[in-house]
C-alpha cells in the first residue's frame, strides 16, 4: 500500500496535519511531506492552507474518494487472506454507538484480544449518526449501533435485545409506577440530537403523538455517563439502557419507574457498508454473537 494515500486519508478526517501525525504515530514533518509529495505527483493543490486550518480543495475531496475505494480494497484483501489463516488483520478499528462502547463491547473485546494477541484493535466510541458515517466512508472494520436502521447504504443485522428504562435517584420518590400524563410533568434528561437512544425515544413517543416539546426536558447531556452522574445529584429523571444501570441499580443509587402501559424496546446492530462482502466482518459477527455474555 502507498503510505502516502494512508497519511492523505489521516489528515483529510482530521484536518489537522499534527493529529493526523499522532494517530499515524509520525513526525509532523513526514506528514507534510507525503502530501506535498502527492501534490506534486498530480500538480494540484489538495488542501486549502489557512490562518484557522486546512480544508479540502475540490480536487482534494475527488481524490478522497478514490482513496477511500482503493484502501478498502486493500483491507479487503488482507481480510481474505487473514481469515484464510485463521487470523485477523494487524490494526482493526472497531466502531460502536456509546451504549454499546461504554457497557457491552470491552467484554468481549477482551476476549477478542486473548484470541489474536498479534493484533491491535481500537474502539471508536460516537453516537449512533457519526458511527454510520465513519461506515460510509471505510474508516471502521466493523461497528456496532443502536438506534433506527434506516441508511439504505448499509446492512443491519441484530445482535442484542435492549430496553430503555425511566430511572432517577433511589430516595427521589416513592412511586413505582407511573401514568404518562405523569411522565410529562417530569423533570427529564435527554440525551443530544444524532445519538441513537434519543432516536429510539422520539420515535417510541411518535408513536403514541407525544413529543419532546410534550415533556418537561430540564437538560441535554452528551453520555450515558454523565446522565447517571446528573440523576444521583438531583430529582430528574431519565430514559437510558437497562445494561448501563446494572451497577447503580444493585448499589441502590438508581431505580427504575414503570410506565403503565408504555415501554421501550429497542434492537442492538452489527453494520456493514450493503453491498461490501467482508470475511473480517463475519468473523468479527460471529465472535460477538459466540462470546458475549451479561
Amino acid at each position: 500500500m502507498d503510505f502516502r494515500l494512508r497519511v492523505f486519508q489521516e489528515v483529510a478526517g482530521c484536518l489537522n496535519f499534527s493529529k493526523a501525525a499522532k494517530k499515524l504515530h509520525v513526525s509532523q514533518p513526514a506528514v507534510s511531506k507525503h502530501i506535498k509529495s502527492l501534490e506534486e505527483k498530480y500538480n494540484t493543490k489538495l488542501f486549502e492552507r489557512k490562518a484557522n486550518g486546512i480544508s479540502l480543495t475540490h480536487a482534494g475531496i475527488e481524490l478522497l474518494n478514490y482513496v477511500n475505494k482503493i484502501l478498502n480494497i486493500y483491507t479487503e484483501i488482507d481480510q481474505y487472506f487473514f481469515q484464510l489463516q485463521d487470523k485477523v488483520p494487524p490494526q482493526v478499528t472497531i466502531g460502536a454507538s456509546t451504549t454499546l462502547a461504554q457497557y457491552i463491547v470491552p467484554k468481549t473485546l477482551a476476549l477478542l484480544k486473548k484470541r489474536f494477541p498479534e493484533s491491535r484493535f481500537t474502539l471508536i466510541n460516537d453516537n449512533s449518526s457519526s458511527i454510520e458515517a465513519k461506515i460510509e466512508e471505510g474508516i471502521l472494520d466493523f461497528a456496532l449501533i443502536e438506534g433506527n436502521n434506516h441508511n439504505p447504504l448499509l446492512n443491519y443485522e441484530k445482535f442484542l435485545d435492549d430496553e430503555l428504562v425511566l430511572v432517577t435517584k433511589q430516595h427521589n420518590t416513592k412511586e413505582q409506577q407511573i401514568t404518562l400524563e405523569k411522565l410529562k410533568k417530569l423533570p427529564l434528561v435527554v440525551r443530544e440530537e444524532g445519538s441513537g437512544t434519543r432516536n429510539i425515544l422520539e420515535g417510541r413517543l411518535k408513536n403514541i403523538n407525544i413529543t419532546l416539546d410534550d415533556l418537561n426536558v430540564e437538560i441535554i447531556l452528551g453520555s450515558t455517563e454523565s446522565i447517571k452522574t446528573y440523576l444521583i445529584n438531583s430529582n430528574s429523571y431519565a430514559f437510558v439502557s437497562i445494561f448501563s444501570v446494572f451497577e447503580e441499580l444493585k448499589n441502590n443509587q438508581l431505580r427504575i419507574i414503570d410506565i403503565q402501559g408504555f415501554e421501550i424496546k429497542r434492537p442492538l446492530y452489527f453494520v456493514a457498508l450493503q453491498g461490501y462482502p467482508s470475511k473480517l466482518y463475519d468473523l468479527m459477527k460471529s465472535f460477538f454473537t459466540q462470546n458475549y455474555n451479561l
